[in-house]
């Protein structure tokens, strides 16, 4: 079975708990069944590896981790064991969130200043060794073709993982780019030899994190839909403005049902004028951006006239494109 879901991976801000639960309803309701929890500011998963979160924190997630089972919802979270020291302590942080009732673990070796694939891959045999029914995803310090070539030392490391990966592990990928605007067939060129049916996909084309005065919203346009059937695990990245986020989760669900609706129909749902509606283009990150003065009065006249808790997430990226050159 597909796993098709979330994933709570960017910089920048946690989401509540009751946040979570409010996004699990979602996934439910869009008929979705993962949620990947890996958000880079819960400190207990990457620098303080070895530290764990509160009483309550641990009593929450576990209820979080209980409502989502009882909508079949998985729950995955991502681990990032950095240095010598952590790949040590790497059987108890998995048994801690395995007690907890997650059976899916991602190690994730993104965006580090000092990496070696033979302690990443070695921190992935002991816990696979350690763990035989837990199923075990990899991100790799070269996540996106575009990092190959970054420096010698990116290059070299790709070919040693390439060569070295065990069989029977599922890595994680983004695309030709960390943002990849294109999903499709030739996103996983430059893994030569790699089975296409092991690779998953991360999926950060709505994410603000990277890019912070442009919002991206589309029919999952950069998608192709072929493609993510050949997937057994895909992952969309969320922005962490909630309202923003259920919208994307109902377009995704929607786009993988047959219910026919259309995108305008769910932008008004979620409380989108009109107005904007008809001017949704320009959240396209493929279309260069080019506003006559009309189309600048028309952004002025939204941003002052519509009262929502969407607008209040949009606003900044609303007020950027109204003063964009």
């Amino acid at each position: 079975m597909q796993s098709l879901g979330i994933v709570e991976g960017y910089y920048g801000g946690l989401y509540s708990f009751s946040d979570r639960r409010s996004l699990i309803s979602s996934l439910s309701e869009s008929q979705l069944n993962s949620y990947f929890y890996a958000p880079k500011e819960d400190p207990f998963l990457r620098a303080n590896f070895h530290l764990y979160q509160s009483e309550t924190w641990r009593s929450e997630f576990k209820d979080f981790v209980h409502l989502a089972s009882e909508k079949s919802i998985e729950i995955a979270v991502g681990l990032t064991p950095c240095s010598k020291q952590h790949i040590e302590l790497i059987e108890e942080k998995i048994g801690y969130f395995n007690e907890l009732g997650c059976n899916k673990i991602a190690l994730l070796f993104d965006d580090l200043d000092q990496f070696k694939v033979d302690e990443q891959l070695h921190a992935l045999n002991i816990a696979r060794s350690a763990f035989p029914g837990v199923t075990f995803l990899f991100c790799p310090t070269v996540y996106a073709k575009e990092l190959i070539g970054k420096d010698s030392q990116h290059t070299t490391y790709f070919q040693e993982f390439l060569k070295n990966c065990p069989s029977g592990i599922e890595i994680l990928w983004t695309g030709e780019k960390v943002i990849s605007t294109n999903l499709n067939f030739d996103s996983e060129s430059a893994l030569v030899g790699f089975p296409s049916d092991r690779i998953a996909i991360w999926d950060n084309y709505f994410t603000v994190d990277s890019r912070p005065k442009r919002l991206s919203l589309t029919n999952f346009n950069h998608l192709d839909l072929s493609y993510l059937k050949t997937k057994t695990n895909y992952f969309v990245n969320l922005t962490g403005m909630e309202r923003t986020d259920k919208l994307i989760i109902d377009i995704f669900g929607n786009l993988l049902s047959s219910s026919g609706t259309e995108l305008k129909n769910i932008l008004q749902r979620h409380g989108v004028p009109d107005a904007l509606i008809e001017m949704i283009d320009l959240f396209d990150p493929e279309i260069k951006i080019k506003l006559l003065e009309s189309d600048k009065e028309k952004l002025h006249k939204i941003i002052f006239s519509w009262f929502h808790p969407l607008k209040n997430e949009w606003y900044p990226y609303l007020h950027n494109l109204k003063n964009w050159g």
